[in-house]
């Protein structure tokens, strides 16, 4: 599934540069978008970073290739998608939609929403007090829940389809209250995942393929 998204983004972008499209196209600049400021229409980066400024909307989505995604607080915008970058978003933020990134952690504050899914490949998925719609998904990448973070969907850690020889590890870590409605399925049979619940945290479906460690 993330590997279709991505593949799809790519296509999008391709097309992008060479026809006029619906938002904003930079290549090898940085998009900013002021405080308090409306915009209509998708932000589209090639080797650029995105900004977004406290209590700023922007109707359409966020894509780069080769940058971050910053989204400061009291933000609402859809779709944010990086290939090789960071997300990082701040307090009481919504995001309506889905948060991607293929190289590169996201991390979420205090009070802020994504309606859908969170997938990463190679990055860590942290939440601090957040509440995720649908579930999480990632290859390669710890996560970590603290704050009263709320997931009302899966965690899945996808298959790689594959063996890389090497033996990896993983850890999902849920401190502070924080809930899980769905289960935690480990998907890839050649990964050790460790998940640690404390602080009254709790994941209320099944939890397969993983060890639980009760701090």
């Amino acid at each position: 599934m993330i590997a279709k998204r991505i593949i799809l983004f790519l296509s999008i972008l391709a097309i992008g540069s060479l026809f006029a499209c619906d938002g904003d196209l930079s290549v090898n600049k940085n998009i900013r978008i002021d405080d308090d400021e409306t915009h209509d229409g998708s932000l589209t980066s090639v080797n650029g970073s995105i900004f977004i400024g406290n209590g700023a909307t922007v109707r359409g989505d966020c894509n780069t290739v080769n940058g971050r995604i910053t989204i400061e607080d009291n933000v609402r915008v859809e779709d944010l998608v990086t290939v090789n970058g960071k997300i990082d978003i701040g307090r009481k933020c919504l995001v309506d939609g889905e948060v991607t990134s293929v190289n590169g952690g996201v991390f979420l504050s205090e009070g802020s929403e994504v309606t859908d899914y969170i997938h990463t490949v190679n990055g860590k998925i942290e939440l601090a007090g957040t509440t995720v719609g649908r579930g999480l998904e990632t290859v390669n990448g710890n996560i970590e829940l603290y704050k009263n973070s709320l997931v009302r969907g899966n965690i899945i850690i996808k298959d790689t389809h594959g063996h890389s020889g090497n033996d990896r590890r993983l850890s999902i870590r849920l401190e502070d209250g924080s809930v899980v409605e769905g289960d935690i399925i480990v998907e890839d049979e050649n990964i050790e995942v460790t998940v640690y619940l404390s602080g009254g945290s709790k994941v209320q479906g099944n939890i397969e393929n993983a060890e639980v460690v009760k701090q």
